[in-house]
């Protein structure tokens, strides 16, 4: 029988939750550029009202935002909270999809639970990308 750690399990499921929150980041960028025509890699992030580039540090996923309290360094305009809650659901998914497997596959190791969470969450991922790319050509975001 698998003697399961429960700090290797939350160490995980909040790695997972920070690689979600990066990918939930870049589903962000996606939506905001592939309709308007404008490459994914380059320029890098930055305000659409004052066109400053957002630092790197001022780039981390919810918690960049909250540092700020949602305004641009620059400019102090608004960004729209719709950043941070996509970074932190596309998180939490991915940490909870873990934490799921954990409880419904006890005997799986780490690796297994990693590998079925990445694959599940990489699945839905595209999923819930497709969604929010159609619904931002309906509407600005």
């Amino acid at each position: 029988m698998l003697v399961r750690d429960p700090v290797v399990d939350v160490f995980f499921c909040v790695w997972f939750f920070l690689f979600g929150a990066c990918i939930g980041s870049f589903l962000n960028v996606a939506v905001y550029r592939l309709p308007r025509g404008k490459s994914l890699a380059y320029p890098p992030s930055f305000c659409p009202c004052c066109g400053h580039f957002i630092r790197w540090f001022d780039n981390i996923p919810v918690f960049g935002w909250l540092k700020l309290g949602g305004k641009c360094r620059d400019c102090r305009s608004p960004i729209s909270v719709r950043y941070p809650l996509i970074e932190a659901i596309t998180g939490i998914f991915f940490g909870g999809i873990f934490l799921a497997a954990v409880f419904l596959l006890p005997e799986a190791g780490v690796t297994v639970l990693a590998a079925l969470t990445l694959l599940t969450a990489g699945m839905m991922t595209v999923f819930f990308g497709a969604v929010l790319i159609c619904f931002s050509k309906r509407s600005v975001l």
